[in-house]
């Protein structure tokens, strides 16, 4: 996440950035601030796909907001 982090602000980017880590059984989801903080969720269990999804889907907006616009 803080390649990521560099490479963007190569290019002027400063964004947070998100990261995912699953065994297949638990999920847990991270995002590295611009202050270098790291925000940690609980471990997610495959039992509560629901809840998964919903984290899954907030982490897609969250970085499809962050994608350049085009004209």
């Amino acid at each position: 996440m803080a390649a990521c982090q560099r490479s963007n602000r190569q290019i002027d980017r400063e964004i947070s950035v998100f990261g995912i880590v699953t065994n297949g059984e638990g999920w847990k989801f991270y995002r590295l601030l611009l202050s270098g903080a790291v925000e940690e969720t609980d471990l997610y269990s495959i039992q509560n796909i629901e809840a998964v999804l919903g984290v899954l889907r907030f982490v897609f907006s969250a970085c499809e907001q962050n994608l350049p616009q085009t004209a």
